[in-house]
């Protein structure tokens, strides 16, 4: 008997029925970034701790309503609208199961954010709707290429529109402490309005049996994936800089090293290669370039494969891709300018080993350089690296759970 159908048998003895969550999504697995990866882990933690939990979307297809009910998660698809939009369908009442009216109602930032509310003032009245803040605009939307638009005006239009969403929300959950401090700064100026609560993705969804070594074979493979058209952000640049100085300081003798990038533009993985081999300069070093993918056993190849994952970015809500490679045993190298890197910040590491997290600042010169001796300082000793990844993997499962994090919520 699964998590679920004890909850349920133990409320039923009692006559306490299970906390009703109805959650508005885009999609059930992640083919526009982590938002979906945080949905999908969420909805399955939810209904882990006993929860009964509906997902609402624009479309569902066969294998995800088959992945979902394998994890006690019912998904449903938004009734069309002929002629309408998506936005449209998503606003209409949801066929729901039979007697079913949701306690909580959750909604994804700006993305489903509207239609959670909508929803709830509504047709669902009585629910109490939690408002999930992934992204902070402010910070991001300055660094985004090829836009025509006011970046300035687009940020406060975003963050006006996330706050609106926060300050009626009956609680607002942030990702992570970096987008908490920031939420709460935001939301003190309300009169009555709750402080955010704030959520710590789990780190639990990994094989403690395993116990990961160097991969064999060769040149050793360095990791950058994500979505890749945000180029500044991901720091894309930087992560080939620091890479050209890595190769430098380790001397022509050393192991070739290949550098993976995983999550270019449709139609652009040759435009990318020929930027990173010029950002690389003068580095002999073999440039892979692979297209973005939702494929669950690609990406998790592509962190096997590799001895070091970089996440460099300018700015990161909170940071999923690291998580994932913790989770996966790969040694890591994180920026501080994400949540996933304050969140770590805090971690006692053993006697002379050091923490995955590196700076990143407004000087290129000095990041590339300080970055660059990391790497090199990985590569140079990658059995002991590995120890490191192991234990942190460990130290992390046993401190951030998707199981707390779902109680916790249920809670409010």
């Amino acid at each position: 008997m699964n998590a679920r159908s004890n909850s349920q048998t133990a409320s039923l003895a009692t006559g306490i029925r299970p906390v009703r969550v109805f959650i508005v999504a885009q999609e059930w697995r992640s083919a526009h970034g982590g938002l979906a990866t945080m949905n999908r882990s969420l909805s399955i933690a939810l209904a882990a701790a006993g929860a009964s939990v509906v997902c609402l979307m624009p479309e569902v297809r066969r294998e995800d309503y088959e992945d979902a009910a394998a994890h006690d998660v019912i998904l449903i698809e938004a009734r069309p609208v002929p002629g309408g939009t998506a936005q449209q369908a998503m606003l209409r009442k949801p066929v729901l199961p039979h007697g079913w009216r949701p306690d909580l109602v959750i909604g994804h930032g700006r993305v489903t954010g509207p239609e959670a509310l909508g929803l709830t003032q509504d047709f669902f009245g009585e629910a109490k709707r939690l408002q999930v803040v992934h992204v902070a605009p402010d910070e991001i939307e300055w660094w985004k290429e090829g836009r025509t638009d006011d970046a300035g005006v687009r940020a406060q239009a975003r963050t006006e529109l996330e706050l609106d969403l926060a300050v009626s929300a009956h609680r607002t959950v942030a990702v992570g402490p970096r987008l908490h401090a920031r939420m709460r700064r935001d939301l003190s100026v309300h009169d009555g309005v709750p402080e955010p609560v704030r959520l710590d993705p789990g780190f639990d969804h990994t094989d403690l049996d395993v116990v990961r070594t160097p991969p064999p074979g060769g040149p050793d493979q360095v990791l950058l994936m994500g979505r890749i058209e945000d180029y500044e952000i991901k720091g894309v640049g930087l992560a080939a800089q620091a890479l050209a100085h890595a190769m430098r300081l380790r001397g022509p003798a050393a192991p070739k090293i290949e550098l993976l990038v995983r999550g270019a533009p449709p139609g652009e993985s040759a435009a990318l290669r020929e930027r990173l081999i010029i950002e690389l300069g003068d580095a002999a070093m073999q440039v892979t370039v692979r297209p973005f993918t939702t494929d669950q056993s690609a990406l998790r190849h592509d962190l096997l494969r590799a001895s070091l994952l970089l996440m460099p970015s300018s700015a990161e809500g909170y940071g999923l891709v690291g998580l994932e490679g913790i989770t996966a045993g790969t040694p890591v190298l994180l920026s501080g300018q994400s949540g996933l890197g304050q969140s770590l910040s805090g971690v006692v590491y053993p006697a002379g080993a050091t923490g995955p997290v590196v700076p990143v600042t407004s000087d290129p010169t000095e990041d590339a350089d300080r970055w660059g001796h990391r790497i090199a300082a990985v590569l140079e000793d990658r059995d002991a690296a590995f120890r490191r990844a192991d234990w942190l993997k460990r130290e992390l499962a046993a401190k951030w759970t998707w199981k707390s994090a779902a109680e916790d919520l249920l809670s409010l």
